[in-house]
């Protein structure tokens, strides 16, 4: 599969430009777009202009309401509930933790359910922002939409049941965690579907329940595999009760909008905390002591076949410096569907970047 190569704001300003066509406002198209963006800088191109079609065909469809604003609901003490109101997730994300960070401003500590929650998009992009402010920020997305097995069963019932968290250091870039509780997110299949190649072994099954590293199995009734056996299914059951039995997202909610009742977004809900860096020592000391502990870790000798050890955050950073200066690539099936979006949105064709061919070599 051959890539080509756009920069980051070429690909904002088409993002804006496509998703201000099918009704969001202009700030919420250039959140939307440009937090789609900041994913294929981090290197996260599961998360990224990917999956623009995807967002929207769910406003066309009725899953997304483009114009809707997340709002807070209630507030009790330090904790407080968030509906997205089915507004794009990446708002519902940012009002989410927003509202963790001001709540821990006045107790040291916020604990916010969020519900009626679209698609989030990359989790990390939210505890970043709580550790820009001072704080350490932590996700819990817990969803109904079955695509993974449980350990030692056949049959789908979780769902990706991804988390995060950004810890606040010394130095320029907070550690960051982000992961599914899967062996990869379902949107790293999507990616490699894209670009017509197998997934490594050990993540997929197909409907039988057998290992396979077709992409297509996971959309022909296939499912994903929790990581780590046991212990990342556990997580992932946890996550879940979090996501889903603690903020109440797993209520039926009545909406404004048309949807199916089985959507995988309908009962989609997630569990945002700050807590204030400097709660329990002096914030400087937290911070100093975090970067001691990176360093600890970056000085071990690498184990052969490496040249490093990094720590968490690190691969993302890099990547962002790097695909900064020369480009973000994507695979040429994932440019022609979003250019086929733009045109179908209403954007002529002269008002689109041409691609360029991306040295990238083919897959």
């Amino acid at each position: 599969m051959a890539y080509v190569r756009f920069q980051a704001d070429v690909l904002r300003r088409v993002g804006a430009r496509i998703f201000s066509a099918v009704g969001a406002p202009a700030e919420t198209a250039r959140i939307v777009a440009g937090d789609l963006v900041t994913a294929n800088l981090m290197g996260h191109d599961s998360h990224g202009m990917l999956r623009l079609p995807q967002y929207v065909r769910a406003v066309r469809q009725g899953g997304v309401d483009a114009t809707a604003r997340p709002r807070v609901v209630s507030v009790r003490g330090a904790t407080a509930l968030v509906s997205g109101d089915w507004a794009f997730g990446q708002l519902t994300g940012r009002a989410g933790m927003d509202e963790a960070v001001r709540l821990a401003g006045e107790h040291g500590v916020g604990m916010v359910a969020a519900v009626r929650c679209a698609h989030l998009g990359r989790l990390g992009e939210f505890v970043e922002r709580a550790a820009a402010d001072g704080c350490v920020g932590m996700v819990w997305l817990g969803g109904l939409n079955p695509i993974a097995v449980p350990y030692r069963g056949s049959r789908r019932a979780l769902g990706t049941n991804p988390m995060a968290i950004g810890f606040p250091s010394a130095e320029a870039d907070p550690v960051v965690l982000d992961f599914a509780t899967t062996v990869v997110a379902a949107g790293k299949i999507a990616a490699a579907r894209a670009a017509k190649r197998a997934v490594a072994p050990g993540r997929l099954v197909d409907p039988e329940g057998r290992p396979t590293t077709d992409p297509e199995a996971l959309y022909h009734g296939g499912a994903l595999l929790p990581f780590g056996e046991h212990k990342g299914y556990a997580l992932s059951v946890m996550i879940d009760l979090l996501g889903q039995a603690l903020t109440g997202a797993d209520r039926p909610p009545a909406p404004t909008l048309e949807r199916d009742e089985t959507s995988d977004q309908r009962r989609s809900g997630a569990l945002f905390c700050a807590v204030v860096v400097g709660a329990f020592r002096p914030a400087n000391e937290a911070k100093s002591t975090a970067r001691d502990i990176l360093n600890r870790m970056r000085d071990v000798p690498p184990a052969p076949g490496f040249d490093r050890v990094l720590t968490p955050g690190q691969p993302e950073a890099i990547t962002r410096r790097e695909r900064s200066g020369a480009g973000i690539d994507l695979a040429e099936s994932t440019w022609r569907e979003i250019y086929e979006t733009a045109l179908a949105a209403g954007l002529p064709p002269r008002d689109l970047p041409e691609p360029v061919a991306s040295p990238r070599a083919a897959e």
